[in-house]
């Protein structure tokens, strides 16, 4: 119980050396920002080449909502793994690029929404067209 009630004493005492009251509300949880490039907002038709779980060979379309030059965000309906290997292939400028899974989250019944890492950064790659 000690470790909570210094914990929380640590917060109050960060609070108040930057300069904020006690009563001072926090709001939502603010975290900083961890990559190196921070993501845009995209709308990017892909095409996603891997083998699935069941070790057979699919491709799908998918939607891409975020990225940078290191990786990014897709909703794909195909269940995958973190650290699967995709090959992804953007529909706008026909750029093609190897990925890994990082991340996965369930949206809703039939979508996930994918995280990948690229192993060299390509800002190209989200281009939308040449």
């Amino acid at each position: 119980m000690s470790r909570i009630y210094d914990a929380i004493r640590t917060a109050r005492e960060s609070r108040s050396s930057n300069g904020l009251d006690r009563t001072d509300s926090l709001g939502q949880m603010e975290l900083p920002e961890r990559r190196v490039n921070p993501r845009s907002e995209l709308d990017i038709e892909l095409m996603v080449y891997g083998r699935s779980t069941s070790d057979g060979a699919f491709y799908e379309k998918a939607k891409a909502i975020s990225g940078n030059a290191n990786g990014g965000v897709f909703l794909l309906s195909v269940p995958i793994e973190d650290g699967q290997d995709l090959l992804l292939v953007n529909n706008n400028n026909s750029l093609e690029q190897l990925c890994s899974v990082v991340g996965m989250r369930v949206r809703d019944i039939v979508t996930s929404e994918v995280s990948v890492s690229f192993p060299y950064p390509n800002q190209d790659f989200w281009e939308t067209g040449r």
